[in-house]
């Protein structure tokens, strides 16, 4: 893939997250053994993340050179991104992929870093959000997502504490094209093409049009129960709902009937751009504490919460 191509697959995926944020969170119910769970997440180092006022992006601190920043969380972008096209000091272009920024000092989730690289997308614009923080950063370590508490932590993944190993629910994950898979079963069938996307924080299951047809039943887009719309390159694209004829199990994790959505514009984008038959994203989780764990055999691990 060519660095345009994949600034292009980029971008797209992008747009995408910003319509599917702007739709209504789907409702959702879950059939799970709730285990009760010290606090472990105190004992490491840790920081907080914001939501914006729609509760539809986590906005999460990024220290670079030893300025702050507000970046958005978004786990179904590869890379970081910097956003804009104002100057920064000790920020240098590298000899790699074209575009590619190494940038010194940066502190992230309560991990520092001598360096990190980034790529500037300066069509975007920087006055709310300087940036995503995607998969890159994280990968060959353990990420833990508070939503409860509002915390992420970035660690080494033998200073995973035992009670979260031992109170995770754990399903099998395979990174490949630069996008997490997460194995799971929705109405009795099996995926392995479903990217975790935590930049559609308010999306449950997303997927291209045919399997949303063959999973909610519906034989047309005149049939969806829930519509919303969004901005994309200047147009307005429609994003429609329903709920799956069947559930969604991740591990032992049961998600009764959930809502699917799929944008009829772009039946085939998940397909044709990212090798995937859709995304996962926050909807399901925010009562809940997850954990990727990224090694050479990634895994994606569910803690329920109880009252906190």
């Amino acid at each position: 893939m060519t660095i345009m191509s994949w600034l292009s697959a980029l971008l797209l995926l992008l747009y995408l997250t910003a319509i599917l944020s702007a739709a209504e969170p789907p409702a959702h119910t879950k059939t799970a053994q709730t285990r009760p769970i010290p606090d472990q997440l105190a004992g490491l180092s840790c920081s907080r993340f914001e939501w914006n006022s729609e509760k539809s992006v986590m906005r999460v601190p990024l220290s670079l050179n030893r300025k702050q920043y507000w970046y958005q969380l978004d786990t179904g972008a590869d890379v970081v991104i910097a956003y804009g096209n104002r100057p920064h000091e000790g920020w240098s272009p590298t000899e790699g992929a074209e575009g590619e920024m190494r940038i010194p000092r940066a502190q992230f989730a309560g991990m520092s870093f001598p360096a990190i690289l980034a790529y500037p997308m300066k069509t975007i614009s920087d006055e709310n959000l300087q940036g995503t923080v995607g998969l890159d950063l994280l990968v060959g370590r353990t990420f833990i997502i508070d939503f409860p508490k509002k915390r992420i932590c970035l660690i080494e993944r033998a200073d995973l504490p035992d009670s979260l190993i031992r109170d995770a629910d754990w399903s099998d994950a395979e990174i490949r094209h630069g996008k997490l898979f997460i194995n799971m079963t929705l109405n009795r069938k099996k995926l392995d093409e479903i990217l975790y996307d935590s930049g559609s924080s308010p999306t449950t299951l997303d997927l291209d049009l045919n399997l949303w047809k063959e999973f909610t039943g519906k034989a047309g887009t005149n049939e969806a129960t829930t519509h919303s719309k969004g901005q994309s390159w200047g147009q307005e694209i429609e994003s429609i709902g329903a709920p799956a004829t069947g559930d969604l199990i991740i591990g032992h994790h049961i998600y009764r009937t959930p809502s699917l959505t799929t944008i009829p514009a772009r039946p085939d984008s998940y397909r044709t751009n990212f090798r995937a038959q859709g995304s996962l994203g926050n909807a399901l989780f925010t009562d809940s504490i997850v954990i990727l764990d990224l090694g050479a055999h990634p895994r994606f691990g569910i803690i329920d919460s109880p009252s906190r």
